[in-house]
């Protein structure tokens, strides 16, 4: 089932906080201290200042060194408190490609102060030796880098990485939506973070109505303080990105012998909220529970498309389109005139996939208000519930300029679905 790095990490805390005072704790605190220097040790190489030889860099790596040592003279042991701690160095490095610079300061923090708890069961009946010495500096140096946090705290948006949900093992036969939804929702927002691959219009075509179907059951459930009737909605601002990719082509518009991890993953949610009742009244606490906190991650799947995806296919040049198709231009008049013929292809850059880029903004926008409206107070309490990233949203929410770019959202998203809709009911090429 998916995790996060923020609850692999409370949970951490939570054992060490009430485990028993014998020697086996000790021994299993000693060695999860030495992953969670592994794991900051591995954010320390990849950067938690943008500062070259900046204190917090120095800072992390002296408490990833202790953490280090403290370890390797614990007895070996893999109880609850190691694989918890191993699960989340582990997850450190998964999530690179998730992460930046100021995010992974946000993450070192949290390690940081993980390791306070254990360090409290390392410290009862201590034998003095080089053990004492390095559990002294573990204390010492997580105090320095608790200290910097307070000084330079991050921000929420960088906070919000430690909710980013990893999946675990598919179960494709599995119809529970507290499996399926966020395991599929870590798939997308993996499948859409690497720039040096990114999907094929037909994977971002699947992710889009996934997205579309997520965003639909989330604003059933924040009904109460819905749009009203006739406005256009999240789902179907995904809805006008998928009739904005309509044009361009990149080869993968073809049946496929093989489904792509993504594209499986956005089926499965796509059917697991397709099959749900209608009224989010009578739907199971794990399914209420599932599509609240998965909808606060459609923000950042949107993000993650825009310039993890859009943008990668305008620099590189992939895709294709008629002419007639995209935004008119005086170098294309010839391309133009020949129509729906092969003469009539241009290949698009940054300026033609800018109603991609647009619809994807506007998705976006969209999706932060649904995903708001349905996490009331009753939700945001729940022990799962991704905090981090409903506070990021929030912050976004709460300027003041957001107020007037959701409503030109809404109505650029209304106006791309009504453009839609003429193109299909006149003369167009066949999609």
């Amino acid at each position: 089932m998916a995790t996060s790095l923020g609850q692999l990490l409370d949970a951490l805390a939570d054992t060490a906080r009430t485990t028993d005072d014998s020697a086996a704790a000790r021994a299993d605190a000693g060695t999860a201290l030495g992953h969670l220097g592994r794991a900051l040790a591995h954010l320390r190489r990849d950067g938690v200042s943008p500062f070259p030889g900046d204190g917090r860099e120095q800072q992390v790596a002296a408490l990833a060194a202790a953490c280090t040592e403290l370890g390797v003279r614990a007895p070996a042991t893999e109880s609850a408190l190691t694989r918890l701690a191993a699960a989340a160095a582990d997850t450190v490095g998964v999530l690179y490609d998730h992460t930046t610079v100021t995010s992974r300061w946000a993450v070192a923090t949290a390690v940081a102060e993980t390791v306070t708890p254990l360090a409290e069961v390392v410290a009862h009946r201590l034998p003095a030796g080089p053990a004492t010495q390095w559990h002294t500096e573990v204390e010492r140096q997580a105090a320095l880098v608790q200290q910097a946090a307070a000084l330079q705290p991050p921000t929420r948006a960088d906070a919000a990485i430690l909710d980013r949900p990893v999946p675990g093992p598919a179960v494709p036969a599995s119809v529970d939506p507290a499996r399926v939804v966020p395991d599929a929702v870590g798939v997308l927002l993996q499948a859409t973070v690497r720039a040096s691959d990114p999907p094929s219009v037909t994977e971002v075509l699947a992710y889009t109505i996934a997205a579309q179907t997520l965003s639909s059951a989330a604003e059933r459930l924040g009904s109460a303080d819905a749009p009203p009737a006739g406005q256009t909605t999240a789902a179907d601002a995904w809805r006008a990105v998928r009739a904005a990719l309509r044009p361009y082509d990149d080869g993968s518009r073809r049946f496929h012998e093989h489904t792509p991890s993504g594209v499986a993953a956005a089926g499965r949610l796509h059917a697991v909220l397709r099959s749900a009742p209608s009224d989010p009244t009578t739907w199971t606490a794990s399914l209420r529970a599932s599509v609240t906190s998965a909808a606060q991650h459609l923000p950042t799947l949107a993000t993650q498309l825009l310039y993890r995806t859009v943008r990668s296919w305008a620099d590189k040049g992939s895709l294709i389109a008629y002419a007639r198709d995209v935004p008119p231009r005086e170098d294309r008049v010839a391309a133009y005139l020949r129509g729906y013929q092969p003469g009539g292809l241009v290949r698009v850059d940054a300026t033609d996939l800018q109603p991609v880029a647009g619809a994807l903004h506007n998705a976006r926008l969209l999706t932060l208000a649904a995903a708001d409206r349905a996490a009331d107070p009753g939700a945001r309490a729940t022990a799962g519930f991704p905090r981090r990233a409903w506070a990021a949203n929030r912050a976004v929410l709460d300027d003041p300029q957001t107020p007037v770019a959701l409503s030109v959202a809404i109505q650029q998203a209304h106006q791309q679905l009504q453009a839609a809709r003429a193109q299909r009911s006149g003369p167009s090429r066949a999609r």
